[in-house]
């Protein structure tokens, strides 16, 4: 039983709510609007108006009202509800505790429907979806929607207009909360962009800001980058309770990466203690040449394995004809051409850069037969295949920088909003393979499918960010997106992202492209290497015409032939 008495509170009338302590009521009692709990009167208050009245009599709890010592009753004073607490419908015990009267609560997530209802509107209650009834309280719980809401409000009544418009306006708050993000797009340089969403986001604020432009089509606003100017803006729509994401890049929010000291510091305590010293001499002389991580992390564990086979302390006493034998052990357990080159250019980097012997003849240590391994590459109709197959945005985004600019992934992993050069149609590359910056062109597909993928992820730094929507996308995430592409599209051969770029400079060869713009657009140091795609394309060797298709035409002619 809820006692109701009427006090002044901090010189407000407001409406006394007490209870003897129950979880369930108490938590019927906070769940009202603007309900507040007060030590002084031991118990909650909420405003004294027939809203918040009929909100306290939606949640089917008895009561009784209390009225005070003087002559006056509680009830009786005027103010401006317009009506009385005496005069308010259902005020009794009697009616507030019948069943059979029909009544409406809501307590998010939920709506309770409780009391005497007809076989069709039984029917109705049972065909909303999620609905449960619960014998204990005796009553229908309802998910919480709009939809329910309004249909429950045109079919049954509940509940009163006033009501109505109040749940309306909180779970439409709940299930579409107003928001306010802040963010850039290489599309407006030197411009910020806002995004209002949710129920209820005050609109017209922004309408007097100076120089705003509104896209109506992508449904944002473009302001001037003036920190003064957004920092009033954040702090308006904070005041109004509505979520802020600010998306603007400070020096806070990244990451930082380490430094080439703490790079090497950080390595060597997985070297062993023999070969630390060895080790730490060998990544000095790299960094001051300027070695890329990758390739001072790749040529420090070559030379690792090397100096844990034949001992560190004789590493500068062996000859060339030791090298050579553990170079045919290492060929001898079916290793790769690849990380062989590899062992033989970190131990030929040591003898001739870091530890010179005056009787080591470097020229002794031979690279294997260079194999002609032609790149594995799909057709046009394949690639387009797995273009299709993909749904997610970033996904499909990640495969239009891949295949429409021959990028390789740490070049793609690497890219940022500001290597986005809109007006010049051009993607900057920095630090690519050997640390060397390039241009390539921006495909115009792959520029629309980034606006739309700005809009929607609004990343802050790197174009592609991993999920904690701050640092880079990772190696393994991009390559299961090629993969899961390739299998969506039917395609049974290995498909990586380097892939991709194979058939990026594959079908420019086809469509007659010159190599040296091949050449530059992949970020070759060596035509040559370029040259290894003349060999897999088919705009020139198509038009050969085979010995034996000559020979069958002819035959055929002879045949046909009176």
């Amino acid at each position: 039983m809820v006692a109701i008495s009427k006090i002044i509170y901090l010189g407000e009338t407001k409406i006394l709510l007490k209870s003897p302590y129950d979880t369930g009521i108490i938590g019927l009692l906070k769940s009202i609007p603007g309900s507040r709990y007060t030590s002084t009167y031991k118990g909650w208050h909420i405003p004294y108006d027939k809203l918040h009245w009929n909100l306290f009599l939606a949640l089917g709890l008895p009561y009784r009202v209390e009225y005070s010592g003087t002559t006056d009753r509680a009830g009786s004073l005027s103010d401006n509800t317009g009506e009385n607490i005496a005069d308010m419908p259902q005020f009794s015990t009697e009616q507030a505790a019948d069943t059979t009267i029909r009544s409406i609560r809501y307590w998010h997530p939920n709506l309770f429907i409780k009391g005497d209802f007809s076989e069709e509107e039984i029917r109705y209650i049972k065909s909303i979806p999620k609905v449960y009834y619960n014998f204990h309280y005796q009553n229908w719980v309802v998910p919480a929607n709009l939809e329910n809401l309004k249909t429950i409000h045109a079919s049954l009544g509940l509940p009163d207009i006033s009501l109505y418009e109040a749940w309306y306006r909180q779970i439409a708050s709940v299930a579409d909360p107003p928001c306010c993000t802040i963010y850039t797009s290489p599309e407006y340089p030197e411009k910020v962009l806002l995004q209002l969403s949710g129920h209820g986001v005050d609109v017209d604020y922004l309408k007097h800001i100076p120089s705003r432009v509104y896209d109506s089509a992508k449904k944002f606003w473009v302001i001037d980058n003036d920190s003064a100017c957004i920092e009033r803006i954040s702090n308006h729509y904070l005041a109004l309770k509505t979520k802020v994401v600010n998306r603007l890049i400070s020096e806070g929010d990244l990451r930082r990466s380490r430094t080439l000291g703490e790079f090497k510091a950080w390595y060597l305590k997985k070297v062993s203690a023999t070969h630390r010293q060895l080790i730490s001499t060998y990544m000095d002389a790299m960094i001051r040449e300027g070695y890329s991580r990758r390739t001072i992390n790749s040529y420090c564990n070559k030379m690792q394995q090397f100096a844990q086979s034949i001992g560190p302390a004789h590493c500068d006493d062996i000859c060339e004809d030791t090298v050579n034998a553990y170079l045919s052990d290492l060929a001898q357990k079916s290793v790769s051409d690849s990380l062989l080159n590899t062992a033989i250019s970190a131990i030929k980097y040591y003898y001739s850069q870091v530890m010179y012997m005056p009787g080591f003849n470097i020229e002794r240590i031979k690279r294997p037969r260079r194999e002609l391994n032609l790149p594995k590459v799909i057709s046009v109709e394949q690639v387009d295949r797995m273009l299709r197959s993909t749904e997610n945005l970033k996904h499909v985004a990640l495969l239009y920088a891949l295949y429409g600019h021959g990028l390789r992934l740490s070049e793609i992993l690497n890219l940022k909003l500001e290597d986005m050069l809109w007006d010049r149609n051009q993607i900057f590359v920095k630090n690519g393979k050997g640390n060397k910056d390039r241009y390539v062109n921006m495909s115009q597909e792959f520029k629309e499918v980034l606006k739309v993928y700005i809009h929607t992820y609004k990343p802050m730094y790197w174009l592609f960010e991993g999920q904690d929507q701050k640092n880079q996308y990772s190696e393994t995430s991009v390559q299961q997106v090629v993969r899961n592409a390739a299998r969506k599209a039917g395609i049974k051969q290995k498909v990586t992202p380097h892939t991709l770029r194979h058939c990026f400079a594959t079908h420019l060869v086809d469509l007659g492209t010159q190599l040296p713009y091949v050449k530059e657009l992949l970020g070759h140091a060596d035509i040559k290497t370029t040259m290894i795609y003349t060999h897999i394309t088919t705009s020139n060797i198509s038009k050969v015409i085979s010995p034996l298709d000559v020979l069958r035409k002819n035959t055929t002619t002879d045949l046909e032939k009176p």
